[in-house]
């Protein structure tokens, strides 16, 4: 790595410029394009609703859900909580409760964030960590630690590591109520109708 490093070119401004991505729509895009491209493999689902109902948690949203489609990996369920700063996520930490629901329909919990936004002591010991990072080129070759996994989205020209990795967790399978969420989901997407925002993104209107 010291090797490569000393031998990368020298950053263009215009790498040296690009910003770490922290929107949580960009994010969730590197996410899914790196470790869930696979569409005969994976569904991935963005601003799942928990039920189709309004009452008890039913309302309460995933940011996103990824489900693995092929029997040998046990149809593998992830839920993915984003968080783009550090306040949110302190916020996060004062209300374990609130990600009872993503811990309840799904093997892995991981929070994402933009690269070096969290210290890994700061983790919940039931959940991973995934980081997005600005890509520059070869030199992100030497900026990223090493021992993880490193996946690159040319698209969003950023990178995607799971930096801490999460337990697996026996859980249940999905209620009907999150069956029918998901197909509902699906619906809309299939219609190329995008999901609702989630609430803090959501401005109001008065006359």
């Amino acid at each position: 790595m010291a090797a490569l490093a000393s031998e990368s070119p020298a950053a263009t401004p215009d790498e040296e410029q690009r910003a770490v991505p922290s929107s949580a729509i960009v994010l969730l895009n590197v996410v899914e394009a790196c470790l869930h491209k696979g569409a005969s493999e994976w569904i991935f689902l963005r601003e799942l609703r928990a039920g189709t109902g309004y009452h008890g948690n039913a309302a309460q949203r995933l940011d996103a859900f990824a489900l693995n489609c092929l029997p040998h990996t046990s149809m593998r369920r992830i839920c993915y909580e984003v968080k783009t700063s550090r306040s949110d996520f302190l916020c996060e930490m004062k209300q374990p409760l609130k990600r009872r629901t993503g811990l309840r329909y799904s093997n892995e919990f991981y929070f994402v964030t933009p690269a070096g936004l969290l210290n890994t002591s700061e983790l919940p010991i039931e959940c991973g960590l995934v980081e997005v990072g600005a890509m520059a080129g070869e030199r992100t070759l030497a900026s990223v630690e090493s021992g993880a996994f490193v996946h690159f989205d040319v698209n969003e020209h950023a990178y995607c590591r799971v930096t801490v990795q999460a337990p697996w967790r026996e859980t249940p399978g999905p209620t009907w109520q999150l069956l029918a969420s998901m197909l509902r989901n699906q619906q809309k997407a299939f219609s190329g109708r995008e999901p609702k925002p989630p609430n803090q993104f959501r401005l109001p209107f008065t006359d």
